[in-house]
């Protein structure tokens, strides 16, 4: 692993194939929020409202979002990495054994957890992965909390865990580099990791757990750090635009933007919003469709189950 700095050359895959794993982060939108509105508002800390795994409020509502991502590099080798750990250990545990999650955590084919953010629904069921991998190394973002690192170690976790410091790449491996952004949003959460991969001939590809840090910045930023940067090939994950579904000029602006950076493919799914997802099809760009299943509800967005094939 190597710290490096602006103008990086990161290496390249020679494919990266990523699984959804389960991008339902919840099933009901007015359900959270109201749970959030009745613990204080906004600002609440995200540890004082009973959710699973630390109480039992709506447990039916709630699920998480994860990701595999699984690497062949140049020279042959297939690398895998799990990008975030869900919510609701109960719906985790049902989702890593319909992929297959458990049985690669149990053989040690995963070699990390990168976890994007620390927001319930990316981060407080990892006790899904480590009861399965106990001594996985894990990635956190700088700005995690205190109880964050508790949940951590009371999961069980025996392993070690790297703090990604903000706008100090990590080349995980030959074409895949991490990156920390410094944010502050809802439920006193800070701090968001970004995953890049260089796909050889074809240019970059970008993972977000949600983007909070704006699509279009963490793209920018891609331009301006990584050789090859300009090109942009994919982005595949949350991109935050409408998260409740709400619109306005601002939103309607970085829907047109994104035209301009000549992604061959647009995989969106969970906080990017269902109307943003529309306003990028009503536009032409290359939008990857989901199948909706296993409790995805649409697909505008590459869901539970659904495969992005890059490279």
């Amino acid at each position: 692993m190597t710290t490096v700095s602006s103008m990086l050359d990161i290496g390249a895959l020679r494919r990266l194939t990523i699984r959804c794993i389960s991008e339902t982060g919840w099933f009901d939108t007015g359900t959270v929020f109201g749970d959030i509105k009745d613990a204080g508002g906004a600002e609440t800390d995200q540890y004082a409202i009973p959710w699973p795994p630390f109480g039992a409020l709506h447990a039916d509502n709630a699920a998480g979002f994860s990701a595999l991502l699984e690497a062949e590099t140049t020279d042959g080798a297939v690398r895998r990495l799990l990008f975030d750990t869900g919510w609701n250990p109960t719906w985790m545990d049902r989702r890593f054994a319909e992929e297959g999650i458990d049985r690669l955590l149990q053989q040690g084919q995963i070699e990390a957890l990168i976890v994007s953010h620390e927001h319930f629904d990316h981060f407080w069921g990892i006790g899904s992965t480590l009861k399965h991998c106990p001594g996985i190394t894990i990635y956190v973002p700088e700005g995690f909390h205190p109880k964050g690192f508790t949940h951590i170690q009371q999961q069980g976790h025996t392993g070690k865990v790297v703090t990604v410091r903000a706008d100090q790449p990590l080349v995980l491996f030959p074409g895949l580099a991490l990156v920390g952004f410094p944010m502050h949003t809802l439920l006193k959460v800070d701090g968001e990791n970004v995953l890049y991969a260089n796909l050889q001939d074809r240019g970059l590809t970008m993972v977000t757990g949600c983007g909070h840090g704006g699509v279009l910045n963490l793209l920018d930023y891609a331009r301006r750090t990584f050789q090859g940067g300009e090109r942009i090939h994919a982005i595949y994950g949350g991109l935050h635009i409408a998260p409740l579904e709400d619109w306005d000029e601002a939103r309607e602006q970085i829907v047109n933007a994104l035209r301009g950076y000549g992604i061959a493919k647009v995989a969106c799914n969970h906080c990017t919003g269902r109307t943003a997802v529309e306003k990028m099809v009503e536009l032409g760009l290359p939008v990857v469709r989901g199948t909706a299943r296993h409790g995805s509800q649409t697909n505008l967005f590459v869901g539970n189950g659904d495969v992005l094939e890059l490279g």
